[in-house]
């Protein structure tokens, strides 16, 4: 009567808590909490680490400069390898610069590359006058 008292008192508590099993197994890659985060640092260091081994909640995981013992609540899982993540960045700055001709509205004068930007819906100006003391003067 304990035990299965204990156990629907476990299953409605982890419902509560909105509990969840870890996915980390060894051989998979994880990013580390920060222990101390100031206000525009992300929340898990972007470096990641290599899970060695587990034994119940505690993993080890580690890079080549150093190995990490930590509770399991301070990994999260990673989907790609340092190596690979390193190929997708430098594919991604490719994209990211965008040519004269990409960019809508840009004209390119036949002066020594000077650029203007157009927009499409110009909004129009006020006339400009100089004022009536002014002009008598002259």
């Amino acid at each position: 009567m304990d035990r299965t008292k204990k156990a629907q008192m476990k299953v409605y508590a982890d419902k509560r808590r909105r509990a969840q099993t870890s996915t980390i197994r060894e051989g998979d890659w994880v990013l580390t909490r920060r222990e101390q985060r100031r206000k525009l640092d992300s929340r898990y260091h972007k470096h990641p680490l290599q899970v060695i081994s587990q034994k119940g909640k505690m993993v080890t995981a580690a890079s080549e400069v150093k190995k990490l013992m930590q509770n399991i609540i301070h990994f999260k899982k990673c989907n790609a390898s340092p190596k690979e993540a390193a190929l997708e960045e430098d594919s991604d700055d490719t994209e990211c610069v965008p040519t004269p001709a990409s960019v809508p509205g840009l004209v390119i004068s036949s002066a020594v590359g000077e650029t203007t930007q157009r927009t499409s819906a110009s909004r129009p100006q006020q006339a400009r006058r100089t004022p009536a003391r002014l002009i008598n003067e002259i």
